[in-house]
């Protein structure tokens, strides 16, 4: 083989490797993510020890890296079956016939997508026209959520949850309310401006703006919607260029009397790295929780999904499933699903033995979720009548210091996490975690009142159900 058949060879296994990187990351990526930031890198070069990366430039490089670095090696390794370097270089960008391509394949996939899908409500592609307030179940955990977002939609003027910030963990239906809000706002006023998006799909929209210095356009954007609703606001924090941003244009909606729904997974004063002055801007509305679906509320959401369903389960299967997934609405639909695809494959009727077979593994799951830092922190917080704020606050008072030594002794004993991940969760140092873990270490052998609280919040811990 001559000198010129092997470069090409190089060349067609850095290019299907590359494709099967870009397929990995694509399954764990939004398109909005991918198109941003994975599209624009070039394959360069690879060896059995090193793959190269180009970028265009050093800012693109700073955040593909902070943000998607990890992401991408974990995708490498999958691909190529091991651990190799990957080497970035900048003042690299895709040919033009490439892009070309690129935008082509793009343009037909949306057009397919357009054929298949009958128009939209409202602009955003993003919404959903099926997650409406008259398919969402509502329980006591969620009723006062659902209240304060009907109520946002009947004011016209000022109203006093405005903003609403609607929290809670996983799975729990944030997202149906905030698109449910979405498409209610459309359809009381179809010449209403509705700007939904997730928190990382404002992020991406921010730095494109950066990137291409139509910043303005951006911020027209978001300053002229009636309605701005943003999931997952939390993953705000830790970007300071993008809090700026967000906290002018909450300014300016507000003070018009627009409407701002946010939702998070935890209250704002618990979002580490969050400025005090969003803070305060979120807790100026209503904040309300959603807190995991009761037995009822669990079983009313499985009648309501199979309706949909030309298989039907009567009360007794219905109940089992109820009673063993309990930790959120979405593990829920997917137990259902996983039974009905079993009955439409195999045919014939489901015993609730059946279903024990066939949820096992989930059954297991529910069973063995991991204690997380949230867990600890909440737990200790209600054990001591604290809030979860307090223990990740600067205040340093002795009913709440030694409760955040414990809750950063439990983090580091019963959690896999290192000790800066510790730290940032209670926004201390890596340092103040160790010293933490010594402390209680010492105590607990010298003081018998420690060495009892320390035994029995083990026991907690150990034992709370997993929507604790």
């Amino acid at each position: 083989m001559n000198q010129g058949s092997e470069k090409n060879r190089k060349k067609v296994e850095l290019g299907t490797m590359w494709d099967g990187v870009r397929e990995h990351l694509g399954n764990l990526l939004n398109e909005v993510t991918f198109q941003q930031w994975i599209s624009p890198v070039v394959p360069l070069s690879a060896t059995d020890l090193e793959l190269r990366l180009g970028v265009t430039d050093e800012f693109f490089l700073e955040w593909l890296q902070n943000s998607f670095g990890e992401l991408i090696k974990q995708a490498v390794k999958s691909t190529l079956g091991k651990d190799i370097e990957i080497v970035y270089e900048t003042g690299h960008q895709i040919p033009e016939d490439a892009i070309e391509q690129q935008q082509t394949k793009n343009s037909n996939t949306e057009k397919t997508k357009s054929a298949k899908k009958s128009p939209s409500k409202i602009k955003n592609g993003n919404v959903s026209d099926r997650l409406t307030f008259s398919n969402y179940v509502v329980g006591p955990e969620n009723e006062f959520a659902v209240a304060a977002a009907t109520s946002i939609l009947k004011s016209d003027g000022p109203t006093h949850a405005n903003p609403l910030f609607i929290y809670g963990g996983t799975g729990l239906g944030k997202t149906h309310i905030l698109q449910a809000v979405a498409n209610e706002a459309k359809r009381k006023n179809p010449e209403s401006v509705v700007e939904y998006v997730s928190c990382e799909e404002f992020l991406n929209l921010y730095i494109d703006s950066m990137l291409t210095k139509k910043h303005a356009k951006f911020r027209n954007r978001f300053r002229k919607a009636d309605y701005l609703l943003i999931d997952d606001i939390h993953f705000i924090a830790k970007k300071p260029g993008l809090q700026e941003e967000f906290f002018n244009t909450f300014n300016k909606l507000h003070g018009e009397d627009k409407k701002i729904v946010l939702t998070s997974d935890r209250r704002p004063s618990e979002i580490n790295h969050l400025e005090e002055r969003l803070v305060s801007r979120f807790d100026s509305g209503l904040t309300v929780d959603i807190q995991p679906p009761g037995i009822e509320t669990r079983l009313a959401v499985l009648r309501k999904k199979q309706e949909a369903q030309l298989i039907k389960f009567d009360d007794e299967i219905l109940f089992f499933i109820a009673n063993n997934i309990r930790s959120n609405v979405r593990r829920l639909e997917g137990a259902l699903a996983r039974l009905i695809t079993h009955v439409s494959i195999k045919g014939g009727t489901l015993s609730a033995d059946d279903a024990e077979r066939i949820l096992g593994p989930m059954i297991e799951d529910e069973l063995t979720t991991p204690i997380t830092i949230e867990k600890i922190q909440k737990r200790i917080a209600d054990h001591f009548d604290l809030r979860v704020s307090d223990l990740t606050g600067s205040k340093r008072p002795r009913n709440i210091a030694i409760p955040r030594m414990m809750a950063m002794y439990f983090s580091r004993r019963m959690t896999n996490k290192s000790l800066p991940e510790i730290g940032d969760s209670f926004s201390r140092t890596h340092a103040t975690v160790l010293h933490a873990v010594s402390e209680m270490d010492k105590r607990k052998s010298k003081d018998p009142e420690i060495r009892r609280t320390l035994s029995i919040l083990e026991r907690k811990l150990e034992n709370a159900p997993t929507n604790a």
